[in-house]
């Protein structure tokens, strides 16, 4: 490997680095962002830091030969209209996240592949590895040599080093018309940020579907019958706002992270879960403290994960598939570094 190019793996493994230990949603961790070159850095369209920029101009074969040698330094690599993107670090809380979220997928349904880091191509020039993808085994996928092109119905992204608002500017892409993603419905992101001194840790999840409908405004109304709070009128939003963002940690965002979430347009009433602590005017949220919690549940119908299957959902399946927040938090909190001031 050419010295310049080793050089710029180490640059973008410090970099990363720097922003696990102090996030850039903190007054330090924005300092440092400001003292990185501009040209080193990717923005989402919003304008909020995305990556570091190891190289440009990439092609996807030269990307295939230049990730292997990013894993030499301990980063993750995605290429960006050409750009060979340097978002995350291997972690052993991403790790074990999401090793648990794929052996709770794939014991719910024996009718589903669940596997990690596949290879994503959503664009020209463009290709990510997904942490977690979920897809329907179809007749025929069995035989031997049979191959095919894997086409996930639902992925699954666990960002520690990577922002919030990086993670959130992938649903667009996970919900194009690229021949991998044409029947892709859910896209579930994960958010962990660093420990804090206390050792409570501001934990996000957030929830897009391609097909995105929520229950319309005056369906909040409480002078409407059982009946029509039970079968709701929706209303259809875009596919690229959350359906859902549940802040699941045990320490409520600051007012940082509270706007990046707002900025991604999601429903007031749709950002739930514990952001609100304790003060003289409010009362605390409920935060999530046990297995269970009605609040802290990611519920996803099997029509989802079973569309373009023959025959529909398979006999037998159960009515959704439960993703309960409280066993990811646990683990994010045995394995989480500990506290770097």
């Amino acid at each position: 490997m050419p010295y310049v190019l080793e050089e710029r793996f180490k640059l973008a493994r410090d970099t990363l680095l720097k922003f696990i230990k102090q996030d850039i949603t903190t007054e330090k961790g924005t300092a440092e962002k400001e003292s990185i070159e501009e040209g080193d850095m990717k923005f989402t369209k919003s304008g909020e830091f995305s990556g570091f920029v190891i190289l440009r101009d990439v092609s996807l074969e030269e990307f295939h030969e230049l990730r292997t040698g990013a894993r030499k330094f301990k980063i993750y690599t995605r290429l960006v209209e050409g750009d060979l993107i340097a978002y995350e670090m291997p972690s052993p809380a991403h790790t074990y996240v999401a090793g648990y979220l794929i052996r709770s997928i794939g014991t719910w349904s024996n009718y589903l592949e669940v596997g990690p880091e596949l290879d994503m191509t959503v664009g020209r020039n463009t290709q990510y590895i997904s942490d977690v993808v979920v897809e329907p085994i179809q007749p025929g996928q069995q035989q031997h040599g049979a191959g095919s092109i894997p086409q996930p119905r639902m992925i699954i992204e666990i960002g520690v080093a990577e922002p919030f608002t990086s993670l959130h500017s992938l649903a667009s892409e996970y919900f194009s018309t690229s021949t991998q993603t044409s029947y892709m419905q859910v896209y579930l992101s994960i958010k962990i940020f660093s420990r804090h001194a206390d050792n409570t840790v501001i934990m996000i999840a957030s929830i897009y579907l391609r097909n995105n409908e929520i229950p319309a405004r005056n369906q909040r109304n409480r002078r409407l019958d059982a009946n029509a709070r039970a079968n709701p009128t929706m209303t259809r939003i875009p596919n690229t706002t959350p359906n859902r963002v549940i802040s699941f940690g045990t320490s409520p965002p600051d007012q940082r992270i509270v706007d990046s979430i707002n900025s991604t347009g999601v429903r007031n009433d749709r950002f739930v879960g514990f952001i609100q602590p304790a003060d003289a005017d409010a009362d605390a949220d409920v935060i999530c403290s046990r297995a269970g919690m009605q609040e802290y549940q990611v519920n996803i119908q099997p029509e989802l994960l079973f569309g373009d299957f023959p025959g529909g959902v398979p006999p037998g399946t159960a009515n959704n598939l439960n993703i309960d927040l409280w066993e990811i938090q646990q683990i994010i909190l045995r394995r989480l570094e500990i506290y770097a001031p």
